[in-house]
């Protein structure tokens, strides 16, 4: 689940609204609410947010939150030009297995990203 379909659900039960109240207090369907807190939608576009904050009635760090959750919920990613070709080939050995990673394969990639720039001289590349 998407980090944006579960603050959407939190602030949805926080106010103590069903999926069908909210979705008809804001102009939209209640499928469509449904497929957003189940991330089968993706972010949803910028006027369903201000329905949102307005019908919420959002505070700062509330919206400071959702957009938070909107940022680290995007589904779609550019490699930079000056990615390396290692860099290229990680990222599609990572994307079949999205989906799919167990806890201890997300600490450890984690934990290997926390590794400061610099400080990896005593790996060798791998053939």
């Amino acid at each position: 689940m998407s980090p944006f379909a579960s603050y959407l659900r939190a602030l949805r039960k926080q106010r103590g609204l069903r999926q069908k109240e909210l979705a008809h207090m804001l102009g939209y369907e209640a499928s469509y609410w449904s497929a957003l807190e189940r991330s089968e939608k993706g972010p949803p576009k910028q006027d369903f947010i201000n329905r949102l904050i307005r019908g919420l009635q959002l505070t700062e760090e509330e919206q400071a939150t959702l957009a938070q959750a909107l940022r680290l919920s995007r589904r779609h990613f550019s490699l930079p030009s000056r990615a390396s070709e290692r860099e290229y080939t990680l990222l599609h050995q990572l994307e079949p297995q999205l989906g799919h990673l167990s806890p201890l394969q997300i600490q450890l990639i984690e934990l290997a990203l926390h590794i400061p720039a610099g400080q990896d001289h005593h790996v060798q590349p791998s053939a």
